[in-house]
């Protein structure tokens, strides 16, 4: 009897057993965030292989140079800063490792701009207050790239320039420059998929043409991180 009542348990519990349901386990997406991309400049060399002045055998040289954002054809940051090397002798080699360098954030999507210039100037003291307002200078900005002339005869200083006019010292800027040279400019875009760290070796020199020619060899890098 206790048999069969154990047995009727048995096929009533069976019964009542429901069927397990497998739960999904629902894994959310990762969201891909693209990281802001820091960029430093950074020069490494200038080295006079020739100068321009014969007579007094030195050229007296100023680095000009700026690092920039475009956004949408517009430049919408700049950061700038120059460097007076002094009066140069053929043959003078300078290692520029510790002088200023320049940091810009680039947000995705946003271009790199880089822009380097080289003067021989009459007289540094003339124009050395006005730098000095100039390498305190950066921000944003809202300048259609299509207004920079770039390398241009009547807007040398391109990206430079217009980052003067934005904070106030343009003509300023101009009306003191009047009698300096410039000797060599060197620029370039970089989209925002081919931004990375880099080396950049480059020549000024003059036409040959030119009575008081002169060979400038210089070098700078680039170093990215996010």
């Amino acid at each position: 009897m206790i048999k069969y009542l154990i047995f009727l348990l048995s096929i009533a519990l069976i019964s009542c057993r429901k069927e397990a349901i497998p739960v999904k386990t629902v894994v959310p997406e990762k969201k891909i965030v693209i990281l802001d991309k820091l960029v430093q400049f950074r020069w490494n060399q200038i080295l006079a292989k020739n100068i321009q002045e014969n007579i007094t055998q030195t050229d007296e040289l100023l680095l000009v140079y700026s690092v920039v954002a475009i956004e949408n054809q517009q430049v919408v940051q700049i950061q700038q800063s120059s460097h007076y090397l002094g009066k140069v002798k053929q043959g003078a080699n300078f290692i520029l490792k510790d002088i200023p360098s320049l940091s810009i954030k680039l947000k995705p999507g946003q271009s790199l701009g880089v822009q380097t210039t080289l003067w021989e100037v009459d007289d540094y003291q003339q124009v050395q207050q006005l730098l000095r307002q100039v390498n305190q200078w950066g921000g944003v900005l809202q300048v259609p790239v299509s207004l920079l002339e770039l390398s241009s005869v009547s807007n040398p200083f391109g990206w430079f320039m217009w980052g003067l006019r934005a904070s106030g010292l343009g003509m300023e800027l101009w009306s003191k420059w009047d009698g300096n040279d410039r000797l060599g400019i060197s620029e370039m875009q970089i989209t925002w998929d081919k931004v990375s760290s880099l080396n950049k070796k480059g020549t000024w020199k003059s036409g040959p043409k030119m009575l008081n020619d002169y060979h400038y060899d210089f070098s700078y890098e680039i170093s990215v991180r996010d």
